[in-house]
């Protein structure tokens, strides 16, 4: 509990860190990976490739934009909680006081659940024009294994429940949670009719491991329990997410998460591979909505040893939340860097071979070789022979 405190106490340092490590990862990996550095990029290049991305995702944009519209109209229409508990009103009222811009730190998380729903809502949109994405395999079961876990947790107890102008009573996430679990399924269909053993295996590994850890709120071990699972298997399914990212930015042609129809590991079809705008987009909104949850917890859930269960919940969900950020901009950076493709002069190996391309024509044509050599002969024995004529017949 004390590491937990000093971990809470130090949260604006480690944003600061964690911004630091994305700004390093953003530099670093396109350099590493495609050989382009950041300040190459001109801003002309920028404009162009923003306005691509504009034209090319309008639908996704578009939904963004909506989202974003109706979290504004909802914080607009104001406070609507109503608590019949005089302290609970009072802490209520002191929350709405740290937090007056988002009415309570609930907001982050209400706007993340809406976030994670378009991303499924356009990826079933686009299973045909993007091709694959990070979100299938591995990371889609782990997903929806967490998305189980919060849809139990929230038929079972009402203590983590968000509030907040967003919420609309806690309703409106809870109704998110459970409409991605179909979208989920559909992604996760595949992985678990080829490897039913080492996705069970996954997903119970994930689960073993959180159930150390519980926090006290619902006064039900089996229940308080959902709530780290959920968080612990979203970790699990960020690092595959990473890791599937890398795989088909490498173009792996043997992944077994592949259809024949797809021709190997691939985002879209072979001439656009590595331009999937969509795919980019995706990325961006899954490290935003993770920003927020990571920022959530490290500002807004304060420690506290009656809130403990048993275990160490609270660094539990503070770790899995920042790790989960990490795996996502690394996703992100390295599909950047993939993507980035800057002109560049021909390599020296290149160069040279263009140099010696008259010694490689000698070398696999001898017959135009030697005609070309007994015509040269020719023209020098006529030239010796008439100036012989002249001399001679010169006094």
């Amino acid at each position: 509990m004390e590491a937990a405190l000093r971990l809470s106490a130090a949260a604006p340092q480690a944003l600061i860190g964690a911004v630091a490590v994305g700004a390093v990862l953003c530099h670093e990996v396109p350099w590493r990976i495609a050989g382009v550095r950041v300040g190459d990029i001109g801003l002309k290049q920028c404009v162009r490739t923003c306005g691509a991305v504009l034209y090319r995702c309008a639908p996704e944009v578009l939904g963004f934009s909506m989202v974003l519209l109706l979290a504004v109209l909802l914080r607009l229409r104001g406070d609507t909680e109503v608590m019949t508990d005089p302290a609970s009103q009072q802490v209520w009222e002191q929350i709405k006081a740290e937090w007056p811009i988002l009415m309570g730190a609930d907001t982050l998380l209400n706007l993340q659940a809406m976030l994670r729903l378009l991303v499924l809502l356009f990826i079933a949109i686009r299973a045909e024009a993007s091709g694959r994405s990070p979100l299938t395999g591995m990371a889609s079961v782990l997903l929806l294994a967490g998305a189980v876990a919060r849809g139990m947790l929230n038929s079972r107890t009402d203590a983590y429940r968000l509030e907040g102008p967003l919420s609309l009573g806690g309703d409106l996430p809870a109704f998110c949670e459970l409409a991605g679990i179909p979208f989920l399924a559909g992604l996760a269909l595949g992985r678990l009719r080829r490897v039913p053993i080492r996705a069970a295996a996954a997903v119970s590994a994930a689960t073993w491991f959180a159930s150390h850890h519980w926090l006290n709120l619902a006064r039900d071990a089996s229940v308080d329990r959902l709530f780290v699972q959920a968080h612990v298997l979203e970790l699990f399914a960020s690092f595959a997410y990473a890791a599937k990212a890398c795989t088909l930015m490498v173009g792996c042609g043997t992944c077994e998460d592949d259809e024949p129809e797809h021709g190997g590991c691939t985002l879209v079809e072979m001439p656009d591979r590595r331009g999937s705008t969509f795919v980019g987009f995706m990325h961006i909104l899954m490290t935003l909505q993770q920003a927020l949850s990571a920022y959530y917890f490290l500002t807004a859930f304060e420690p506290h040893p009656s809130l403990v269960g048993g275990g160490r919940p609270f660094c539990m969900l503070i770790w899995c939340n920042l790790l989960q950020l990490g795996a996502y901009i690394l996703a992100a950076a390295i599909f950047i860097g993939g993507c980035v493709d800057l002109p560049a002069q021909a390599p020296p190996r290149q160069i040279d071979e263009e140099r010696h391309t008259g010694t490689d024509l000698v070398d696999e044509s001898p017959e135009l070789t030697a005609t070309m050599i007994s015509d040269s002969t020719t023209a020098a024995i006529s030239d010796t022979l008439h100036g012989s004529m002249v001399n001679s017949s010169s006094p």
